[in-house]
């Protein structure tokens, strides 16, 4: 298994058009997206990376939209994703559009957005699956070096298992393009449908939607001061 943080810089798309299929990518995760952001309330949502800063989000109520990335026309803050300037509790959605694929340390990148997300607030984030045509496609005696095929890619479940381990309950997750992004030619939509419902688990994308819970802390008072209760005993005539 890859480690999740590594030293080396890895090469990230500036645009969807840096990558294979890119604007197919984008109107699909667009409307994968659309379909969420309704119930999504509050008065924050941040986008991480410059992918995700070319989503829109105006379906969505909450009319306050901040882009951040390390560099992006489309940024409001220019900042490393993994060391978020805001305080803690005050974005009620994160958008990360393959951002854990192109992060020398997902793991911290995850802890950050948990650590800026309000206690019942949203993560939706996109992701290259390893276990796909893509993937297989890395191992192949060919160029592989170009995008995607240099990003790291993690399985839905691995990412779902950090999710649950940082508190989040995965609400959704959708798989889409069934293609090695070869041929820059999208699979035929049969063969899309064909793929979520026979081999779901070889989508070369995904799509996840979780939500943040942090249950509130009872005290438990100490069992000396409570009073022992008072068992009911019937009175004989």
């Amino acid at each position: 298994m890859r480690p999740a943080r590594i030293q080396e810089v890895v090469a990230s798309p500036h645009s969807w058009q840096d990558l294979p299929l890119g604007d197919w990518l984008l109107r699909q995760q667009q409307t994968l997206l659309d379909e969420q952001l309704p119930r999504i309330f509050g008065y924050h949502i941040l986008k991480v990376g410059s992918l995700s800063a070319e989503l829109s989000c105006h379906v969505s109520s909450v009319r306050h939209q901040l882009n951040v990335a390390r560099e992006s026309q489309l940024a409001g803050v220019l900042a490393k994703p993994e060391h978020l300037p805001f305080q803690e509790s005050c974005i009620d959605m994160c958008l990360l559009a393959h951002s854990l694929d192109f992060s020398k340390d997902p793991h911290q990148l995850l802890r950050e957005v948990e650590r800026v997300l309000t206690a019942d607030g949203y993560i939706m984030l996109s992701g290259f699956n390893p276990i796909s045509l893509l993937g297989l496609r890395r191992y192949v005696p060919l160029p592989r070096k170009g995008l995607p095929f240099s990003s790291r890619m993690f399985t839905p479940s691995r990412v779902k298992d950090w999710l649950n381990l940082l508190g989040f309950e995965v609400l959704s997750d959708e798989r889409f393009a069934y293609t090695s992004f070869v041929n820059n030619r999208p699979a035929p939509q049969w063969f899309e449908r064909f793929g979520r419902d026979y081999f779901r688990m070889t989508a070369s994308c995904y799509f996840i939607v979780a939500r943040k819970r942090r249950a509130p802390l009872t005290p438990v008072r100490n069992s000396r001061w409570v009073k022992p209760r008072i068992a009911a005993t019937s009175v004989g005539g």
